[in-house]
């Protein structure tokens, strides 16, 4: 009778243990999509050719021309690990500036075949007139990040970009047929 009890405790458990990998009640929360300051969320990464990953963020993706606006204004601090992309889906050359951007920020501009175009330091500014940042050439995206940062890193003209949004989690409605 003890073996029996046995395989019914050890066929409970192990069926508990599977269950609790199910229906997202475990520990892990879910991957956020929306940043507290309301912008869509994003993984970034930048490689170079035959190497490592140089750089990996999570990034805000402004990718209207609201958000694109709006970008770092006021923003106080900035970890090594946070950035904010900025998506234009087209070939172009408008600038960059720094108005009423309170910390220093490096930024990396690139192309539509993910290839890094230009990498600069902007500086902050309160008052007009402010500076204006343009890439050296034509570009469809740019990410900014802690001033510094990625010439620390390395990164240069040529370094390979990926940026991947974070989909928005499916809910688990009615059970499938």
């Amino acid at each position: 009778m003890t073996l029996l009890r046995r395989a019914a405790t050890f066929a409970l458990l192990a069926a508990t243990v599977a269950l609790s990998g199910c229906g997202g009640g475990g520990d892990t929360p879910p991957l956020q999509t929306t940043s507290d300051r309301g912008f869509p969320l994003g993984d970034l990464t930048v490689k170079r050719d035959g190497g490592g990953t140089l750089l990996s963020l999570t990034v805000e993706i402004a990718d209207t021309a609201a958000a694109q606006e709006k970008g770092l204004m006021g923003v106080t601090k900035l970890s090594d690990q946070q950035g904010m992309a900025f998506v234009f889906g087209h070939m172009q050359s408008a600038a960059f500036w720094m108005k009423d951007t309170l910390i220093p920020l490096d930024i990396a501009f690139w192309d539509n075949a993910g290839r890094v175009v230009d990498v600069q330091t902007m500086t902050p500014c309160t008052a007009d007139p402010c500076q204006l940042y343009s890439a050296a050439q034509p570009y469809t995206s740019a990410v900014e990040v802690r001033g510094g940062l990625l010439s620390h890193l390395g990164i240069h003209t040529g370094d390979a970009v990926q940026l991947a949004r974070r989909a928005r989690p499916v809910s688990s409605g009615a059970a499938s047929p």
